[in-house]
């Protein structure tokens, strides 16, 4: 049950006051049981603004006029609160290509599959479905038999004049058919970007559809606009509501004496903080002193946002309805207001802060001896970056970096402690796939010009940096985990479960197409999975096969039910140490306080007084984040995609040397390094007589003319054909190619789907990281 459902229903109310709660619960559920989810929903809902009590105890969203048919249809089978699929039949979220076909991602964790064209229906790309399914020459293919429930609710487009009557041009290359605009376009101008709420769907394939403009974006091509069009697609909410500004506005400054109560003064460590230098707010500190026997005591420090969000307000209820704070290149949309997420809740230098701590001593084997997580205050004695630890730490003070001396030996204890953590977490067989990210570097004085894009963290010792501070949060981490092991006490754990056994057979049929042996059967072990990493660490084929493996992996989430993480080859894990940014941490520190007051231990006081959350309502929340933290990975990957075309839109006809890193049947996916931007290469435009047939067992593209191919790794030549910012799309043609892996037998087969898997986002754009 989410927000987008309930909202889908209101606009399809055929009664202008709404409807009554009773029968939205029928309408979205069919159950009874689930008025209470419903309820809170709409609470949320009325907090915001975008829904209003009727006459009658009805509800409605605000300004609607009924004009269309509900999107979920009552009366049909209910499952689990949902449309349910008919007997014999699969359903599914659909992904469609622009070409016309699709995949269906099972619910039941079979195998996707395959949709035609001509087999879609009246489906768009994200709408539930249900199939008919069979068997076909290369895996299940199906049916789109019905739709079950709408995927978007919204869409971007460019406004068109038809004479007098406005209509809406798709951005979006999978929505096809005549858009109209229902309420005309209103204050928009013929050639803006909008947003408009979809009213009528389609019916059939290519039947029109109608849509509502709600916010104008700006003019196309103009860099603020297409961020917009990404945010509004993705449902992000971008401007705090009134009840929930108003509420950062009136957050203390400064700590008071009654804030100590029921807290450990831990005034006198020193803390230091280390974040990027772009950071703005600060949720985690650290230090480093003697531990009893011969330990080494590691603090971890993390804000105590929870003092300041409690549950239930106005402030909670935002805070879970954005799941994550986003973070692009030109702005950050915070998942708290800024009084709080960069004054009060963040670490900020030689002030007094409220913080939740972790406390793990360490021996000289690197192996954790002892624990504790207490409530505590805290003074921060620096705000220190990456690139300056990395230099003092390399033994460079030279200008600015002169201040970084007075805290070297602490910066040293820390690196020597966080290197044993290390060790130990490789030899249990922790995964590191560290596969480069984009920067996109903006010009200070125009941000609407891109300077370049590069990989982030390319020097090494910034890379260590990095990793030193990663390896405290790994432990603060595991520590916290064992809090609620220890004690058999629900919790929102972060899970990432053992790779499925088709999958890995598909990824040995790649690494044997590249010479390199893979045993199946020891990939379902973290340590011998990281073996395998390492035999290929350094060859031609490392950096493919690295990420082939990688999306070899289910997707880490929130869950109420620990099944351990692989990524990470931890029997327990769970996320700690980002409050300001993720709101799990959050609900995690709120159940640490109930299991530190419940033993008389410094809770820091709080919310006694509010109702525990009960296990159903802990997986509520772990379903709800695992898809904000998915919908924000994916807008700040597109933002990405978006600098690198306008980097690259003045470089058409310049020649760039780069590496394939995507085959499909449509082409292949060229990587350029400097600048670090992707591309793709159309089939037609490879040469070769046009004649390419995928194989998908390896991997590659192979000519039926000349026993030419094209493979994961390959370098090749290539030339910017054509740059199309509104698509994010970089065109390229060849020039030139290197074949580096060895030739491997040709097998037909459909399109396959290109699907990223990750292990748990600790290499995630910009400040979302540390596991």
């Amino acid at each position: 049950m989410t927000n987008e459902i309930v909202l889908a229903a209101l606009r399809g109310a055929s009664d202008a006051r709404g409807y009554k709660l009773h029968e939205l619960v029928a309408l979205v559920a069919g159950e009874t049981r689930a008025r209470h989810r419903v309820r809170a929903i709409m609470a949320e809902l009325l907090d915001q603004g975008v829904v209003e009590k009727t006459e009658g105890g009805r509800y409605r969203v605000v300004g609607w006029v009924p004009v269309a048919p509900p999107v979920l249809t009552p009366g049909l089978a209910r499952a689990g609160g949902k449309v349910a699929a008919k007997p014999g039949q699969a359903s599914g979220v659909i992904r469609v290509h622009p070409a016309g076909y699709g995949f269906v991602v099972r619910e039941d964790g079979e195998g996707d599959v395959f949709v035609s064209a001509r087999s879609r229906g009246a489906a768009l790309d994200g709408d539930r479905v249900a199939l008919d399914t069979w068997m076909g020459f290369k895996g299940t293919e199906g049916k789109v038999a019905e739709v079950l429930a709408r995927g978007r609710a919204r869409i971007t487009g460019t406004l068109r004049m038809a004479g007098r009557t406005p209509f809406l041009e798709a951005d979006d290359p999978r929505v096809h058919g005549h858009i109209s605009l229902d309420g005309g376009a209103g204050s928009a101008r013929e050639g803006q970007v909008v947003v408009a709420d979809i009213v009528v769907y389609p019916a059939q394939p290519d039947d029109p559809m109608s849509a509502r403009v709600i916010k104008i974006l700006g003019e196309p091509g103009d860099p603020e606009t297409e961020i917009n069009k990404i945010i509004a697609c993705a449902e992000i909410p971008d401007e705090f509501p009134d009840d929930v500004r108003l509420a950062g506005e009136r957050a203390p400054t400064e700590v008071t004496p009654p804030d100590l109560a029921d807290r450990a003064d831990l005034r006198d460590r020193d803390f230091l903080t280390i974040d990027p230098e772009t950071a703005r707010d600060f949720d985690d500190a650290c230090c480093v002193e003697d531990g009893p026997n011969g330990t080494d005591r590691l603090w971890v420090a993390v804000a105590d946002v929870s003092h300041y969000v409690r549950q239930n307000t106005a402030l909670d209820r935002e805070a879970r309805t954005r799941g994550v704070s986003v973070y692009l290149p030109n702005r950050a949309i915070p998942m708290l207001p800024h009084q709080l997420s960069a004054g009060i809740c963040s670490l900020n230098p030689e002030v007094d802060r409220l913080a939740m701590v972790a406390r793990v001593d360490v021996d000289q084997e690197g192996v954790v001896v002892g624990e504790q997580v207490v409530a505590a205050v805290i003074r921060s004695r620096a705000r220190l970056d990456y690139a300056g630890v990395a230099s003092a730490l390399g033994g460079d003070f030279r200008g600015t970096r002169a201040r970084y001396r007075d805290h070297l030996p602490q910066l040293q204890r820390l690196d020597a402690v966080a290197r044993r953590l290390r060790a130990v977490r490789r030899e249990r067989g922790s995964l590191d796939f560290d596969l480069p990210e984009a920067q996109v570097i903006l010009d200070e004085d125009d941000p609407k010009r891109v300077r370049d894009v590069r990989k982030s963290r390319s020097q090494p010792e910034v890379k260590d940096a990095y990793r030193l501070v990663e390896d405290c949060m790994l432990a603060a981490n595991e520590a916290v985990a064992r809090f609620f092991l220890k004690r058999n006490l629900d919790t929102l754990w972060r899970v990432h479960a053992v790779p499925k056994q088709e999958r890995l057979e598909e990824f040995a049929a790649i690494a044997e197409s590249f010479g390199v042996p893979f045993a199946v059967e020891d990939a379902r072990s973290p340590k011998k999975l990281r073996a395998f990493l390492e035999t290929i660490a350094g060859k031609p084929m490392e950096r493919a096969l690295s990420y082939l493996l990688l999306r070899t992996l289910k997707q880490a989430i929130y869950d109420v039910t620990n099944v351990g993480h692989f990524g990470l080859a931890a029997s327990h894990y769970l996320h700690f140490t980002s409050p300001i940014r993720r709101y799990p941490d959050l609900v995690v520190h709120r159940l640490v306080k109930r299991g530190l007051r419940a033993e008389g231990l410094p809770s820091g006081g709080g919310e006694a007084y509010v109702a525990p959350p009960d296990r159903a309502q802990l997986a509520a929340w772990a379903m709800e984040s695992s898809t904000n933290e998915r919908r924000a990975m994916q807008a700040e990957r597109e933002v990405v995609d978006l600098y690198r075309a306008y980097l690259m839109r003045d470089r058409v006809g310049e020649e760039f040397a780069g590496t394939v890193a995507g085959v499909t049947a449509f082409g292949i996916f060229v990587e350029i390094a400097e600048p670090f931007v992707e591309g793709l290469i159309k089939v037609e435009r490879l040469g070769g007589g046009g004649a390419w047939r995928f194989d998908d067992r390896a991997v590659r593209l192979v000519s039926t003319l000349t026993g030419d191919s094209f493979a994961l790794g390959d370098a090749v030549k290539v030339v910017i054909d054509n740059v199309s910012v509104q698509r994010r799309k970089i065109d390229l043609s060849l020039v030139g190619h290197e074949q580096t892996a060895p030739r491997a037998p040709v097998s037909s087969g459909r399109p396959k789907r290109a699907e990223h898997g990750a292990s748990d986002g600790r290499r995630t754009p910009q400040r979302r990281r540390r596991s």
